[in-house]
């Protein structure tokens, strides 16, 4: 896992781990037994496994959010989730990537259409997954006015463009406040 190729590395890190047995230990749906030492000795090695096979594929960079969990899989995955989608700074350079998308002169039409497409699937996989406020078109719509916003600036705001994007989110009325206090 890096922070670039979380959508395939979730899809192949399933599989796998299905493919091993672990996967209802990593999302959470096995719990632990409460009977018998036998099945909890069997259940805890089998967690442990999961574990070291997530350990095994993050990147180095990636590592270093979860060495402190190695020992429960299921806190490891949600810690590599949260880690690829924590800075709102992802979602502002996956927009940036996509507008910028221009055809290569040496490049095909298809070759370029999947390029758009993976772009536009690392957009989607950014947003947020709270099932209990989903993301809407209002969402969209305040993520590109802030893109704009951002954008917009020319070089002489190059220090202040940068500051912005250590907010802790891209909030359209936040942005507002802070180009006026800048003006």
């Amino acid at each position: 896992l890096t922070s670039s190729n979380n959508n395939t590395w979730k899809g192949e890190m399933k599989a796998f781990l299905c493919t091993k047995g672990l996967w209802t230990i990593v999302n959470g749906s096995e719990k632990r037994p409460d009977d018998a030492a036998k099945s909890c000795s069997k259940w805890d090695l089998r967690a442990d496994r999961a574990a070291g096979e997530l350990d095994l594929v993050l990147s180095s960079e990636q590592r270093t959010h979860v060495e402190a969990l190695i020992s429960g899989a299921v806190m490891v995955w949600e810690k590599c989730e949260n880690e690829v989608h924590r800075h709102h700074m992802n979602s502002f350079n996956a927009w940036d990537d996509f507008f910028y998308i221009r055809k290569q002169p040496d490049e095909s039409l298809s070759s370029l259409i999947a390029r758009i497409e993976d772009s536009m699937s690392k957009i989607q996989e950014l947003r947020p997954k709270d099932t209990s406020s989903p993301y809407t078109i209002k969402d969209l719509d305040n993520e590109l006015v802030c893109m704009a916003m951002v954008r917009s600036l020319g070089e002489e705001y190059s220090h202040f463009a940068s500051s912005l994007l250590l907010f802790q989110s891209l909030d359209k009325e936040e942005l507002k406040e802070a180009f006026l206090a800048e003006e």
